[in-house]
């Protein structure tokens, strides 16, 4: 008897779909504007980091202004990224039409969020996609890189995928360009090994965020050798 041939899952993006017509189109409209007002200076950690993903992944960046999906989608053109948002920002089933369908984003209760909602994620991970999150879990006004939340470190565990992180420095005068550095792709499942627990996850969230102000030092290194 022949073997039955097993489909293998398509990690590879489509270049178009009708799926995501709508979405592409306010792309399009858009990218001019941020590449001509934010002017986005993408920098790297070394040659893994400058690898493009093709398959499923998960980039995580900290919070500093409304405009951040935006800007991180820059850093990562050749791709659909995708978004969380807090659920409380929906006030009626136009507004949530329209940031599933045009923005490519779906609900999470933030301060209470489910199992199941990151494995919704996680399986949405899984059919190739491309998830971008803040795990400070708010916009910072300091300038300091907040705690990171486990929501991300578990969403990468449970779909076994990468974190590739960014840093995004905050634009303080219209004149200067937005800087941003991405890192090296992080490894969440093989860190924490087949057993998973809250200790494990609070240990990995801490490394990936000491990593996240290495990638700052970067940034801000860059900086000083063009003075």
């Amino acid at each position: 008897m022949e073997k039955k041939k097993t489909k293998k899952p398509n990690h590879q993006a489509k270049v178009f779909s009708f799926k995501y017509l709508l979405f592409d189109l306010v792309r399009l409209w858009t990218w001019w504007q941020v590449l001509l007002w934010w002017r986005p200076n993408v920098k790297y950690d070394g040659k893994e980091a400058k690898k493009k993903i093709w398959g499923k992944g998960i980039i995580v960046s900290n919070h500093v202004a409304w405009n951040d999906p935006f800007i991180l989608m820059c850093a990562f053109p050749y791709r659909r990224l995708h978004f969380m948002f807090m659920k409380e920002l929906i006030k009626n089933k136009f507004q949530e039409w329209v940031y599933r369908y045009v923005f490519l984003s779906y609900p999470i209760d933030r301060d209470n969020p489910s199992f199941s909602s990151m494995k919704f994620f996680a399986d949405y991970v899984k059919g190739g996609n491309l998830l971008g999150l803040f795990p400070e879990g708010h916009i910072t006004t300091d300038g300091e890189v907040a705690s990171y939340k486990g929501g991300a470190a578990l969403i990468a565990y449970l779909s076994d995928t990468p974190i590739v992180p960014v840093y995004h420095l905050k634009r303080t005068n219209i004149l200067r360009t937005t800087r941003m550095v991405v890192g090296k792709p992080f490894n969440v499942k093989e860190k924490i090994g087949p057993v998973l627990n809250q200790e494990k996850l609070n240990a990995v969230c801490e490394e990936l965020h000491a990593y996240e102000l290495e990638l700052e030092k970067i940034c801000l290194a860059s900086i000083k050798k063009k003075r």
